[in-house]
């Protein structure tokens, strides 16, 4: 089973090498990292270099597509039949693939899983609690219809949801939510309760999770005819794949 991690980056060389570190000791030779960057000016792209390991690839771009269609770059370039998704700036702990693996092996096409907390320099954030205190997991297509409870960075899929996913319909405003969408309509999910990432949270991230977006993913709050308009899309994007 080859893995395929996917990353959009931009701007985020400051936690990238630690991200970068905490993902490749977990894989195997023959694993890839597809890093898509979004036009990043602050020398990203050369922290990826200098990192010199032949599973990286990296795809620039010439133009500003924003997180969600720089990640389906990112995804259309991955090869692997289990393919992560990884943020730029978060840390994975020990044994994540490992444990994601062994839920695909027994049966599951997505799993999502919890996460802890830590801040800019790395410190544990215990008094937050975990992810799913602040944005439980739950399963179903309506429930996450009306509000997304996927959180990409705590996602991993085959390549048969992944087939279903791209290409990304227009104007989507989480690829989070498109992804869990299309695995829980036609296929099985399977939710691990264990914290297999340290999310960090700190003054550059886009984070808002008791608002239920996703960090790094560009949202401002949206008022209620444009969220209604997101979900109709949505909706007649999953009536049609």
């Amino acid at each position: 089973m080859k893995i395929s991690v996917c990353m959009a980056t931009y701007n985020g060389g400051r936690y990238l090498p630690e991200q970068l570190e905490s993902i490749l000791c977990q894989l195997p030779s023959d694993a890839e990292i597809v890093i898509a960057d979004d036009g990043s000016t602050d020398g990203t792209m050369q922290v990826v270099r200098n990192c010199n390991d032949s599973r990286i690839k990296l795809l620039p771009s010439a133009e500003h597509l924003g997180p969600v269609y720089n990640f389906e770059r990112s995804l259309q370039a991955a090869s692997g039949d289990l393919i992560f998704l990884a943020d730029q700036d978060d840390r994975w702990l020990s044994g994540k693939v490992d444990s994601v693996v062994r839920a695909v092996e027994g049966g599951a096409a997505l799993v999502v899983h919890d996460a802890c907390f830590i801040d800019g320099v790395g410190r544990e954030l215990s008094d937050l609690g975990s992810m799913w205190n602040k944005r439980p997991y739950h399963k179903g297509v309506v429930k996450n219809w009306l509000k997304n409870s996927y959180t990409g960075c705590c996602m991993a899929f085959t390549r048969q949801v992944l087939q279903y996913a791209l290409p990304f319909p227009k104007s989507l405003p989480m690829h989070d939510q498109w992804i869990g969408l299309v695995a829980e309509r036609k296929f099985a999910v399977t939710a691990i309760s264990d914290k297999l990432i340290q999310y960090r949270i700190h003054e550059k991230n886009a984070t808002h999770l008791t608002g239920g977006e996703t960090k790094g993913s560009g949202n401002v709050k949206k008022g209620a005819v444009q969220k209604i308009k997101w979900r109709l899309d949505l909706l007649r994007a999953l009536l049609v794949g």
